[in-house]
């Protein structure tokens, strides 16, 4: 079932406040016994906004709690030379394991969904350039160590995938403008305003392969390529409604 946007509550404020209210409050109290490894501060705006989901705000509340546990601030010296806490190696480990399934789920994705030879080598090598640097997390140094880490713990969130559909929403619907004067773009424009939820939103873009792909050939001037075997890439476009079953 697709993850759906968080509506916040009142209680939901209160319990984000405090969580990272008593977060910060326990590395001050470490941080004045001189433990020089903890992970940084909190913002409680910056954490409220990067949560989309009910989801992603319970990992977050959970994540935060856990800190004060018995243990989790003990220093892990990694290979590296950095130390970090027992807490924020857990959250990263955690994080690790998911997004490279996630990795490795893309890219076989886009192996299964090739329609020539080529097609997503480039985002192949990408891939797997991101996994080798995931798991050698524990050997890296300096900004790469940083930049490495928070990339885990976004790819390993749970608003991963609601987060990357919200983003193709928005590119999908500023690509759909340049179709703006095509007959019957009205009535597509009203069916996907009816779509709130941003995966449902991917999904149903997804039962139409002429409609991604018009993309590439929007224009009718004469200099223009036509998508596929059409006359037209008003034809084209009509044939994706049908597809979508609005025409």
């Amino acid at each position: 079932m697709a993850q759906s946007l968080i509506r916040w509550k009142k209680g939901d404020y209160i319990r984000l406040g405090k969580a990272v209210s008593d977060f910060n409050k326990r590395i001050r109290e470490l941080e004045a016994i001189d433990v020089d490894y903890l992970p940084d501060l909190k913002n409680y705006k910056d954490i409220k906004s990067e949560i989309l989901s009910r989801n992603e705000l319970n990992r977050v509340l959970k994540s935060l709690r856990s800190f004060s546990k018995e243990g989790m601030n003990k220093p892990v010296d990694l290979p590296s030379g950095s130390t970090i806490t027992e807490w924020e190696y857990e959250e990263v480990k955690k994080a690790r394991k998911i997004s490279v399934k996630r990795l490795e789920n893309e890219k076989l994705a886009i192996k299964l969904g090739e329609k020539y030879v080529g097609m997503g080598d480039e985002r192949i090598d990408t891939i797997n350039s991101t996994i080798k640097n995931i798991e050698q997390f524990e050997t890296l140094k300096d900004f790469e160590f940083k930049d490495t880490k928070e990339r885990v713990l976004k790819l390993g969130s749970k608003d991963y995938e609601l987060r990357k559909a919200m983003i193709y929403r928005e590119n999908f619907m500023n690509s759909l403008g340049e179709m703006s004067t095509y007959d019957n773009y009205d009535k597509l424009v009203k069916r996907l305003d009816k779509i709130s939820n941003p995966i449902k939103f991917y999904e149903f873009i997804q039962k139409s392969d002429t409609l991604s792909d018009l993309f590439l050939y929007y224009s009718d001037k004469a200099t223009a390529q036509t998508y596929g075997g059409f006359t037209s890439n008003q034809d084209a476009f009509n044939y994706a409604l049908e597809e979508l079953e609005i025409m």
